[in-house]
């Protein structure tokens, strides 16, 4: 079946878990159900086609939704502890989902998938970090200039 369509099946109860433990996030509680799943389901969408082609110069998806989602979290007053939570639960929710049906899902696909997610993660991470830093009248040099 492959790591890729094994997500794409089960994508909303992949969701549904996924938003059910970031609630529990003190900056997460009292968000709406549209801010809180944010673009969740896009980057879910983004790794299965990752994982499905494999191209491996494809950063700008991630790039995009890292920088979307990490431009809301800043809007939604969260803390950057908790945006890389929010992630680290994404990636708990995906590899679960691999330990209950581990059947035609290779080795490679599972080191895919984490590395693809570590670089949301860093995408993430600095835009978030970029947007703080620029909300307290750092420079925009300053702000450019992380991550180079």
């Amino acid at each position: 079946m492959g790591f890729a369509q094994l997500i794409e099946d089960h994508k909303q109860e992949l969701l549904a878990r996924w938003k059910e433990m970031v609630r529990t996030l003190r900056d997460a509680r009292s968000l709406s159900e549209e801010s809180l799943e944010n673009h969740v389901p896009h980057l879910i969408d983004w790794l299965v086609v990752k994982l499905r082609e494999r191209d491996e110069t494809d950063v700008r998806g991630s790039q995009m939704l890292s920088r979307e989602h990490a431009f809301q979290r800043v809007g939604d007053d969260f803390d950057l502890v908790e945006v890389l939570v929010e992630l680290s639960v994404l990636r708990d929710v995906l590899l679960s989902l691999w330990v209950e049906e581990p059947g035609g899902v290779s080795p490679a696909e599972v080191l895919h998938l984490s590395r693809d997610l570590d670089d949301v993660v860093t995408i993430c991470s600095t835009e978030f970090a970029r947007q703080v830093l620029a909300r307290h009248g750092a420079s925009p040099q300053a702000t450019q200039a992380m991550g180079h």
